[in-house]
């Protein structure tokens, strides 16, 4: 059982915003969010608001049945999220914005960022200081069609939950971990086993869980220019709308 191998307690669950329960082989991924009022809006057409939309998708693309290799596991353990707007504790807070040059991120309040990389020794901590009490905001853009914007938003909760990113980042040296390809933290398209083990480990220890990163020069200059190509191509598309 999964409960017999990780034990995870939280010394201030109310200040907690992202917990792990573990009953069994069960596994229970349970949030706060609160969203800016724009957000809460329902749709005309749907009835729905981007916060439902954006509670759906993460939930669907991290619930599911994971067959944890190396775990001494027999059995897959069954992860569901569950999301609430209760202020009980404290909340991830999520906005929408209008990114011309950023995509969508999570980033950590000011009096957490910079300093990060002291704790780590990962670039990717210069913005994103996670901890167990302070996962971090997550922005997400606005104008992406919906099946975008529901995979950008389960990528992110990937931060909000403890794991760095597999792509070719500037902050990865454009090093992107070979065999991810698949993976949510790398390309959004579905979450892995070997993710859930990152998330559990993430909560386990109380440090993020990070990829590994290679210098390769040829790879890094190659990455920063195409980098720079599309920024400069996404803000022109989207001062011409």
């Amino acid at each position: 059982m999964l409960s017999d191998l990780i034990q995870i307690h939280y010394r201030h669950p109310e200040k907690t915003p992202v917990q792990l329960m573990i009953n069994g082989n069960h596994l229970i991924i349970d949030c706060r969010f609160r969203y800016q009022k724009k957000a809460l809006l329902p749709d005309p057409n749907s009835g729905r608001s981007l916060a439902d939309f954006i509670e759906e998708s993460i939930i669907g693309f991290w619930s599911g049945d994971y067959k944890l290799d190396g775990e001494s596991l027999d059995e897959p353990v069954q992860v569901n999220v569950v999301i609430r707007r209760e202020q009980d504790r404290r909340a991830v807070p999520i906005r929408m914005h209008r990114l011309l040059l950023m995509p969508a991120h999570v980033i950590s309040p000011f009096y957490r960022r910079l300093w990060g990389i002291f704790k780590t020794g990962q670039l990717e901590s210069l913005g994103t200081n996670w901890g167990i009490q302070q996962p971090g905001g997550m922005i997400l853009p606005t104008g992406v069609p919906s099946p975008g914007l529901a995979a950008i938003a389960a990528h992110e909760a990937g931060h909000l939950f403890g794991l760095g990113d597999a792509y070719g980042a500037i902050y990865r040296f454009y090093y992107a971990v070979p065999g991810t390809e698949r993976y949510m933290m790398h390309s959004n398209c579905e979450v892995q086993p070997a993710e859930i083990l990152m998330l559990l480990r993430a909560h386990e220890t109380g440090r993020m869980q990070f990829f590994p990163r290679k210098w390769q020069t040829g790879s890094f200059f190659r990455g920063l220019c195409q980098d720079i190509k599309q920024r400069v191509d996404r803000m022109t598309a989207r001062t011409r709308m």
